[in-house]
């Protein structure tokens, strides 16, 4: 299980394609970690999306218990949204982030985001 660490984002030529490239790879290094996980039938390691503002915050699952989740929120994707009462990690009940996970899952089938 691999967890996200964003690649550095290098900002210094405020060029707006290499910084949406720098956002794209993040996102991408992420996406393939959550399709990992999936692929071996765990939640360790995926992502989930909570909305926030006009946008969403993202958040990792770093550790899953019994009956929670850790989850630490990911950076270096854009907008980078903290949930207020998550701060920057938190423990979440595990029964709202399968259905997280599944709400996900099903909007990626409806759109043909699946491999």
């Amino acid at each position: 299980m691999r967890y996200y660490t964003p690649k550095e984002l290098n900002f210094d030529k405020l060029d707006n394609k290499e910084m949406l490239k720098q956002w794209k790879d993040n996102h991408k290094l992420l996406q393939d970690i959550d399709k990992e996980a999936k692929k071996s039938n765990k939640i360790l390691g995926r992502y989930i999306t909570e909305p926030f503002a006009d946008g969403n915050a993202f958040y990792q699952i770093i550790k899953v218990n019994k009956r929670t989740c850790k989850i630490r929120v990911c950076t270096g994707l854009g907008d980078d949204w903290v949930i207020p009462y998550w701060g920057r990690e938190a423990i979440v009940d595990k029964k709202y982030i399968l259905q997280l996970l599944l709400r996900k899952d099903g909007l990626d089938e409806i759109f043909g985001r699946t491999e």
